[in-house]
């Protein structure tokens, strides 16, 4: 049986029970996927297995149908007094488990692991544990699935006794038959009196086995598997749900490990490139000294080249790591890293921060390179006399918006730079807007989740 995902998500307490971070939700079982051959489907374990899982259905019916009846008395003992709500919620409590028992017990059959429902939070006051039960459509849908399972075990517990009980005695029969009273056994209209009788009675048995029991187990597995897709697996709006979180929080994994990655980098380039290419400038330096003076022109001349060379560098390797994240954006916030850029622009920047608390560093990082990236092209594009930029932090939102008084006809076109911007931006779920009509102003405002 086939199905994609292999893992069964853990559960994380509370109402909603999204999909624990790193987990890929599981999909729903699809159905048995026995060879469509019925000899061959005896050679395969899914045969085995599916037949051991459908003699065990049996046991679980009977303890859904304890624990259904527990809640249905629990319920009843409710307007008697209040007395019936604690056992109502150990009631529930009982049929989640119960519920996370036959997870397991589908997640034994390979390839047909079943996702996990969401869970009511069943931990806090009485009232409210018992109202959170009654809300929660995991435990209808396990109501159901226990209450439809109970009647369709029976029919399983049949099916395997007769796949399996009947013609094995039957296939025996040769075996046992000289035991039975009068060396006879009466097989409905056959009366089977002799080793010959008995012996053609079990050949017949085993070839119509291995013809019609593959065929029996599909059936029955295809109706097991139809039920617990329907009523054991989250509904397909939770599905989706617990999807859509999963995809937001491996994104913002991406997203952090990239931060990371540029915070690494920085590190290295200025610990290590930079800080050698300092001393290697200062190496020349007193070389020069020693040279000046010496009549050796053409090689103090190499050593000025050489020695402007390795400034020009130290330059080009500090705007570098400024851009991927300055020390100072760690050390004091966007505020100070953000006056550092607009400090070292050629027009005058107005720089407004209110970003309390702090956000996290990737977010903190984003914005830093938006609003350098933007101040950027303000300098060399827009033509404008003056810049500002604003950022704000409302809940769990933080708001940037970088303006100018330039030429305007600024726009978002595929491959630009505006572009890239908001690509960087949707990794942490913000929108880019950009406002920018012929001859100006120029705004472009950020929205982002602020975690």
């Amino acid at each position: 049986m086939v199905l994609a995902g292999t893992q069964d998500a853990g559960h994380r307490p509370g109402p909603g029970d999204p999909v624990i971070a790193g987990e890929r939700p599981v999909a729903c079982p699809q159905g048995p996927a026995l060879p469509p051959n019925p000899y061959r489907a005896l050679g395969s374990p899914y045969l085995w297995r599916a037949s051991a899982h459908l003699a065990t259905d049996a046991v679980m019916g009977a303890a859904g149908l304890a624990v259904l009846t527990a809640l249905c008395v629990a319920l009843c003992l409710i307007p008697a007094g209040l007395v019936g709500v604690p056992l109502a919620i150990l009631a529930g409590r009982m049929l989640h488990l119960l519920g996370t028992a036959e997870r397991q017990r589908w997640a034994a059959m390979p390839g047909l692991p079943i996702p996990p429902q969401p869970r009511p939070a069943l931990s806090g006051p009485l009232l409210g544990s018992a109202a959170a039960l009654a809300r929660s459509r995991s435990s209808w849908q396990l109501v159901a699935y226990f209450g439809v399972l109970t009647p369709w075990s029976l029919v399983t517990l049949f099916g395997s006794v007769l796949v399996w009980g009947i013609p094995l005695a039957l296939v025996l029969l040769p075996a046992y038959r000289a035991e039975l009273p009068g060396g006879r056994a009466s097989l409905g209209i056959i009366v089977v009196g002799d080793l010959g009788t008995a012996l053609l009675v079990s050949a017949l048995t085993l070839l119509l086995w291995a013809t019609l029991a593959p065929l029996v187990v599909r059936g029955l597995l295809t109706a097991d598997v139809l039920l617990a897709r329907a009523l054991l697996a989250p509904a397909r709006d939770v599905t989706l749900a617990q999807r859509v979180e999963y995809l937001t929080e491996s994104r913002a994994r991406v997203v952090d490990a990239a931060e990371a990655e540029r915070r690494r980098i920085e590190r290295d380039l200025h610990d290590g490139a930079q800080q050698r290419l300092v001393a290697m400038s200062m190496t020349l330096g007193r070389a020069r000294s020693r040279l000046k003076g010496s009549g050796q022109d053409a090689a103090l001349e190499l050593v000025d080249e050489a020695r402007a060379s390795a400034q020009e560098a130290i330059k080009e390797l500090r705007d570098l790591t400024r851009g991927l994240h300055p020390p100072v954006l760690t050390d004091r916030g966007l505020d100070a890293a953000l006056s550092a850029v607009a400090a070292r622009l050629p027009i005058p920047v107005d720089v407004d921060v209110d970003v309390t608390p702090r956000p996290s560093t990737t977010v903190e990082g984003i914005a830093y390179f938006v609003v350098t990236e933007a101040l950027t092209n303000v300098a060399k594009h827009a033509r404008s006399q003056k810049a500002w930029v604003r950022i704000r932090r409302t809940t769990d939102r933080l708001a940037v918006t970088i303006g100018d008084d330039g030429v305007g006809g600024a726009e978002i076109s595929p491959g630009g730079g505006l572009a890239g911007l908001a690509d960087r931006v949707s990794g942490v779920d913000g929108r880019l807007r950009v406002t920018s009509p012929p001859g100006g102003p120029t705004l472009i405002e950020v929205d982002m989740q602020c975690v």
